[in-house]
C-alpha cells in the first residue's frame, strides 16, 4: 500500500477540475449571503404528509426507491441544513413545482451530475474518466387525484456519456481488473425515456404494486445505501455483486404487508432483455427469458410512519432475504442462474446506521460476497452523509483469485441543490488484474438537483 501513496497525490490533482465545477455550479443556487438554516422541502413535507394518522399502523411503500422516479422526488425535498451552507435562490421555481402537483396531481424535478475517477492501475491502460448523467423525472397522477391511494404515472427521460474520456466510469472502472464496478450506474446513453411505469398503493399501503418499464436493482435487495448518485460508489455496497440483476426492462413488483408487525414480502419478475431507451414489453411476453424474485422482511418503518422516500441515509431496522432465478438464454454466456441474498441494517441512536450483506449465487461471475459498513448523518447537518464499507467478492472461477473492496466517502451540500462528495475505493487482489496487489479509486462527484 506505501508504494501506491503517489497515486493519491496524483489522482486528487487530475480531479481538481470536478471540484471547479461544483464551486463554479454553485452560483446557480448560492444567494449573496450565507447562513446556517433549514430549508423546507418544496410542498408539504413528505414525512409529514405519510405521518400514521390516529394511532393506525403505517404501511411504508416498498417500492418508491432513490434510484425510481418518486423516490428521486421525495430524496430531493427532504430537509437540507447543515454549517456554511447557503439556502437556494429558486424558492420561485420550487413554489410553481408545488402548484403544479397540488391544482394538476403533476410533480417533476431532476438532476444533473458529474463524476471523475482517477485509476491508479488499469488493465487498459486508462487512469482517468469523467462522466455525466442528466435526469428528469415526471410523475402525473392519473386517478384519486392527492388521495393515498392514487395510481400516478412516471417517467425518467435520462442521458449518461463520457466527457472528454474514452469510456465512461463504468466501463473505464472494469477495465482496471476489478470485478465489482467502482461506479455501477455512470455508463453510457443517449437522451431517451430509461423509466415508464404505473403505481399505486392500496389498502393504506397494506398492498402496492409497479408495472411496466422498471429499473430492476431499484427493487432487488435494496437497502438505504444502496443508492450510487448519493451514497457508495462501488457495486460491493449497493445491489449485491452475487445478483445476476435484470435491468431496464418490463416488469412487475409487489410488496405486501399481511400483518401489522412490519412483516412484508415482495415478489417481482422482469424481463433479462434491458433496453436502456427503448422498449422491452415484446420480450417479456414472447421470451421466457425473465429475472424472478422474492423477498421476505421485517421493516421497522412499519411502526415508525416515515415513507422510504423521505428517510434520507437513515433507514429504520430492516432485515430480509431476497431469493432470485434467471432463466436462461440463447447465449453462452447467459446460462441459468440462481441465490440468494441476506440484509440486516439497524440504527444506532438517531444518526448512525450499520450493516451486513452477503450473497450466494450459482450461475454467475460473482459466486460469493460479505459486505459490512456504517454511515453517520452529522446531527446538525442532515443532508450531509459519512459512509465507510469494507467486503469481500469471491468469482465463480477457480482461477481468478478474491477481491477485497474499502470505500470511504462524505458527501458535503454545499446548497441545498448542490453535492459534492470525494470519495475513495481500496481494492486488495483485484480479480481481473493478476498483475497488481492493490487499486486505488480515487472519486469526486458534484450533483445539483432542480
Amino acid at each position: 500500500m506505501t508504494g501506491n501513496h503517489p497515486y493519491l497525490v496524483q489522482g486528487m490533482a487530475k480531479l481538481m477540475p470536478i471540484s471547479f465545477f461544483a464551486v463554479l455550479a454553485a452560483t446557480i443556487t448560492l444567494p449573496a449571503t450565507a447562513q446556517d438554516q433549514t430549508v423546507e422541502a418544496s410542498g408539504n413535507s413528505v414525512v409529514q404528509d405519510m405521518q400514521a394518522k390516529d394511532g393506525e399502523p403505517y404501511f411504508p411503500s416498498l417500492l418508491d426507491g432513490t434510484l425510481g422516479v418518486a423516490g428521486d422526488l421525495g430524496e430531493d425535498e427532504s430537509e437540507r441544513r447543515a454549517f456554511l451552507r447557503m439556502p437556494t435562490m429558486l424558492d420561485p421555481w420550487f413554489a410553481w413545482k408545488r402548484s403544479l402537483r397540488e391544482e394538476y396531481g403533476l410533480a417533476i424535478g431532476g438532476s444533473f451530475q458529474l463524476l471523475g475517477q482517477h485509476y491508479s492501475n488499469s488493465n487498459i491502460d486508462l487512469h482517468n474518466s469523467l462522466g455525466s448523467k442528466f435526469t428528469l423525472n415526471i410523475a402525473y397522477e392519473l386517478f384519486n387525484r392527492n388521495q393515498p391511494d392514487a395510481m400516478t404515472f412516471e417517467v425518467a427521460l435520462e442521458d449518461r456519456r463520457p466527457l472528454g474520456s474514452r469510456l465512461a466510469p463504468l466501463q473505464a472502472g472494469l477495465g482496471t481488473g476489478s470485478i465489482v464496478p467502482t461506479a455501477a450506474t455512470y455508463g453510457q446513453f443517449d437522451l431517451g425515456i430509461s423509466q415508464a411505469f404505473i403505481r399505486q398503493n392500496l389498502f393504506n399501503n397494506r398492498f402496492q404494486y409497479t408495472i411496466g418499464k422498471i429499473f430492476a436493482p431499484n427493487f432487488i435487495d435494496a437497502y438505504p445505501f444502496f443508492d450510487d448518485n448519493r451514497q457508495f460508489l462501488s457495486q460491493q455496497f449497493s445491489t449485491s455483486p452475487t445478483i445476476a440483476s435484470a435491468l431496464r426492462g418490463f416488469g412487475m413488483v409487489a410488496a405486501l404487508y399481511p400483518t401489522d408487525s412490519g412483516l412484508y414480502f415482495k415478489p417481482g419478475v422482469f424481463t433479462n432483455h434491458s433496453d436502456d431507451t427503448g422498449s422491452t414489453v415484446g420480450d417479456f411476453i414472447n421470451k421466457n427469458e425473465r429475472f424472478y424474485m422474492f423477498e421476505a422482511g421485517l421493516s421497522g418503518l412499519a411502526r415508525s410512519g416515515v415513507p422510504i422516500q423521505g428517510r434520507a441515509a437513515m433507514d429504520s431496522d430492516n432485515i430480509h432475504l431476497t431469493g432470485w432465478y434467471r432463466d436462461p438464454q440463447d447465449s453462452p454466456t447467459m446460462q441459468r442462474a440462481y441465490g440468494v441474498a441476506f440484509n440486516a441494517n439497524y440504527r444506532y441512536g438517531s444518526n448512525l446506521m450499520w450493516f451486513t450483506r452477503a450473497g450466494w449465487s450459482q450461475g454467475w461471475v460473482s459466486d460469493r460476497a460479505v459486505s459490512i459498513g456504517a454511515g453517520w448523518r452529522p446531527t446538525d447537518h442532515p443532508a450531509d452523509l459519512f459512509g465507510v464499507g469494507t467486503g469481500w467478492t469471491r468469482p465463480a472461477f477457480s482461477f481468478l483469485r478474491s477481491q477485497y473492496t474499502s470505500e470511504i466517502f462524505y458527501r458535503f451540500h454545499v446548497t441545498p441543490n448542490l453535492a459534492v462528495t470525494p470519495d475513495v475505493q481500496y481494492i486488495k487482489n483485484p480479480s481481473l488484474n493478476p498483475g497488481t496487489s492493490s487499486l486505488w479509486v480515487l472519486s469526486v462527484r458534484a450533483r445539483i438537483s432542480f
